[in-house]
């Protein structure tokens, strides 16, 4: 069958409608994904996935066994999934090497994300989620928010920003994937 392209699409459209920073229905991740299925009337995890319940394996569609044929809209199941992530940053001041700004590790014991950019093909995905740590927390918040996604261990591409007194500045995440399974799905009408 592969990737329904419209369908995709308009899964994406109605998950950007939703607001950034707000809880969608319960918190829970799943509920954001299951929503957005039901509102394009595509087939949901609760018909694909035998035996159902909160702690099940979903199935969100056609299993995709391709990390680069991952588009937005596909959705992402996580069992285990574990992801270091360091920030560096480089100015005028710190030179080439730069200077790290933070390095923790993220734990998504059982978790669904959906796809809503590719920025490295087969590596680096944009995702809306919710029941995830905010960026710089260590709690899990049930606000919808949009975060990067290591698919693989590697490094993100280079961000200019401006510092707090505005100066130019470059920021650098490597992402290191520590364990974990990841399924990608296309889901279907």
């Amino acid at each position: 069958m592969g990737v329904n392209t419209q369908l995709n699409a308009r899964i994406v459209n109605w998950l950007r409608q939703r607001p950034l920073g707000v809880r969608h229905g319960d918190g829970e991740c799943w509920t954001l994904a299951e929503d957005a299925l039901l509102a394009q009337r595509a087939r949901t995890s609760r018909q694909l996935t035998r035996g159902f319940s909160a702690h099940a394996d979903y199935i969100w569609g056609e299993e995709e066994p391709s990390l680069s044929a991952i588009v937005a809209g596909d959705i992402i199941q996580m069992r285990g999934y574990r992801v270091r992530k360091m920030v560096t940053v480089r100015d005028g001041l710190t030179g080439p090497a730069g200077r790290v700004r933070g390095e923790h590790v993220l734990r998504q014991p059982h978790h669904t994300a959906i796809v809503v950019g590719v920025v490295v093909p087969g590596q680096l995905v944009e995702v809306i989620e919710q029941n995830v740590p905010m960026p710089g927390s260590t709690r899990s918040d049930r606000l919808v928010q949009i975060n990067r996604f290591a698919l693989v261990s590697c490094d993100g591409p280079p961000e200019r920003h401006f510092s707090d007194s505005g100066d130019p500045e470059t920021v650098t995440t490597r992402y290191a994937v520590l364990g974990g399974r990841i399924r990608v799905f296309h889901p279907q009408s």
